[in-house]
């Protein structure tokens, strides 16, 4: 575990906005980017690790959009075998730790996609037909809390897989991430930009100058991309920047590639990110750099499963056939590297968009599984789907919360929490979860 105390930040009244995310691959593993969002006008918090000074390696207000935050951001390295947890200060959190999973040790982690609140942007107030009958706003920080923050030893990181809250300025995600707790937070986040986070109304053919072409997105959520391989720990000045800012959506340009493709390892599971919104030709070759890693890192055996997470289930709104997640899944099964994982049936997908939580979409038997079931029109079911790669097996669990078919109020949150709180996790109340998939690991 890295251990975090983070105490007293507070000048405008909010706590500053915690983000933990995964080291790019070809880093030492068990590298965690941490992450402060302020807002822009704040100083810079003070960072000290193991009772030192340090400054974050690259802190500046946002780019381009959403240009009322600022990021702060600084890479932890792991613990070296018995020196102790890295203890880390920042102003304005109470403590916390980082869980750190050993290399090859089993995981878990919740992916849910999609996720709407009926706030904010034309899109929610029209499309999040469920979210009141569902209660989103409330549930979905309270249950993310619950699952991930409130399931300590459990839960090894948590994703959200594009249209990240139908958000065009940043408000309503701002809104939803202070209700999450920092033990939740503390977590590692995993997360893909989908169409409507590129466009708020979903279509490249219709976007406007105030959508955010998914600029505040890339640097809200802070994942360590392609972008940032070469930002070591300890860099500096130019050196230290994680984004490629060099395409401006003032133009109506979308981010470069390499701030949304990222691949990497935690614990047995290597995981793919990717856009369905650049071309194939454009993706093939970081696509071949991710397959070539995987087979290295399986080789050495502490690589057992690799997952790709996209956004995209079907061709249109910015994806080609190539790009929606079955067909980049088709694509990438056939390379070195992933062709031999894929022989043992351990490569696999997740992904959104249509607004579903359903296993083997468009017939991809124990390889596919939508998790876009959050709150939109379309199936109208609403749950929590877990990835779990412990014990020597394969699982996907999924909890039911609630269906439109329930009668109003018969729903399983009340009942699903209880289980939670009295269990200190979610692993004695697989009772009440549907298992989606269950294999032994090949």
């Amino acid at each position: 575990m890295i251990f975090l105390s983070l105490v007293g930040y507070i000048l405008s009244g909010a706590q500053p906005d915690l983000r933990v995310t995964i080291g790019f691959g070809t880093k030492a593993y068990g590298i965690r980017r941490l992450s402060i969002i302020t807002p822009e006008a704040e100083e810079v918090p003070s960072l000290s690790i193991k009772n030192k000074k340090h400054k974050f390696e690259y802190s500046k207000r946002f780019e381009y959009k959403w240009r009322d935050n600022a990021i702060h951001t600084v890479q932890v390295l792991p613990p070296k075998p018995g020196a102790g947890p890295s203890e880390v200060a920042v102003k304005g959190l109470p403590d916390f730790q980082i869980p750190v999973p050993a290399q090859g040790a089993g995981v878990a982690g919740v992916l849910i996609g999609d996720p709407c609140v009926v706030l904010s942007s034309i899109t929610s107030l029209v499309g999040c037909e469920y979210g009141l009958r569902f209660k989103t706003g409330e549930r979905t920080p309270a249950l993310l809390n619950a699952f991930v923050g409130g399931s300590p030893n459990q839960t090894d990181f948590f994703g959200i897989l594009g249209d990240n809250f139908y958000d065009r300025d940043g408000k309503t995600t701002k809104h939803i991430f202070s209700e999450l707790s920092t033990a939740t937070k503390a977590t590692p986040l995993l997360t893909v930009p989908g169409n409507h986070d590129y466009w708020i109304l979903g279509e490249p053919a219709i976007h406007t100058q105030l959508d955010q072409f998914a600029n505040g997105h890339m640097q809200f959520y802070a994942q360590d991309t392609k972008a940032a391989e070469f930002a070591r720990p300890g860099a500096a000045g130019a050196a230290a920047v994680p984004f490629n800012f060099s395409n401006d959506p003032t133009k109506g340009q979308l981010p470069a590639l390499e701030n949304a493709f990222q691949y990497y390892q935690i614990g047995n599971l290597g995981v793919v990110g990717f856009s369905g919104a650049y071309t194939l030709e454009q993706s093939l070759p970081y696509m071949k750099e991710a397959c070539t890693w995987f087979g290295e890192k399986a080789e050495d055996g502490k690589l057992e499963v690799a997952m790709m997470v996209g956004h995209w289930d079907v061709a249109g709104m910015g994806a080609s056939d190539a790009m929606a997640t079955p067909g980049f899944y088709e694509h990438m099964k056939v390379l070195p590297g992933c062709k031999e994982l894929d022989a043992k049936g351990m490569l696999k997908f997740f992904m959104g968009h249509t607004h579903c939580n359903v296993p083997h979409p468009h017939g991809h038997l124990n390889t596919g599984f939508m998790v876009a079931g959050q709150g939109m029109e379309g199936c109208g079911n609403y749950g929590i789907p877990i990835l779990d790669t412990t014990g020597g097996r394969v699982r996907v669990y999924y909890f039911p919360i609630d269906d439109k078919k329930n009668a109003e109020g018969a729903d399983n949150y009340d009942t699903t929490m209880s289980c939670l709180k009295e269990n200190n996790g979610w692993r004695k109340c697989l009772h009440l979860a549907t298992t989606w998939l269950d294999q032994p690991i090949a």
